[in-house]
């Protein structure tokens, strides 16, 4: 059953089929294509391009600018900074009849944390209260509660206690 979020915000395109949770805002601009599921309790900001099949948790904050592209799972009480970029193409195989295409999207679980202007290249999981640094393109998989950051992104220490869900 499709329903629409209580605070739509202008100029957006949200196509059929599209399943959005009570008490969800979206921002202006915002492009959700159809099979996506976005949770109760979220904020998707301005700008915001989401590209379907996408699942959305609840509580979970995407910031403006965000590219989520086609197969993206984002778990509950997630936050995506502004401009972060999901892939799901490794072997990019746009017009080239000899390649296959393989969608591999990124996974984002709960609890989870990605610096704005940050990549997730295709396939990588970023764990369960990991932290990405602002900027950082990820190239494999975060363990769970680690911090990563730079390019290609790497351990750099451990979230604290106190931040964990």
């Amino acid at each position: 059953m499709e329903k629409k979020p209580n605070e739509l915000g202008e100029y957006c395109k949200i196509f059929d089929g599209v399943i959005i949770g009570a008490d969800t805002r979206i921002g202006n601009f915002v492009f959700i294509r159809p099979q996506t599921e976005i949770g109760s309790g979220c904020i998707i900001g301005s700008f915001v391009d989401i590209e379907g099949d996408v699942k959305i948790g609840s509580n979970t904050s995407i910031q403006s600018g965000c590219y989520i592209t086609r197969g993206v799972i984002v778990e509950d009480e997630v936050f995506l900074g502004p401009r972060v970029i999901t892939m799901n193409d490794k072997k990019m195989t746009y017009h080239r009849k000899n390649l296959t295409f393989q969608r591999n999207a990124p996974k984002i679980l709960r609890g989870a944390r990605v610096g704005g202007g940050s990549v997730l290249l295709p396939g990588v999981t970023v764990g369960r209260n990991a932290l990405v640094g602002a900027g950082s393109v990820v190239t494999k998989d975060v363990p769970d509660e680690m911090i990563v950051c730079g390019n290609p992104a790497k351990v750099v220490g451990q979230v604290s206690q106190d931040e964990l869900l």
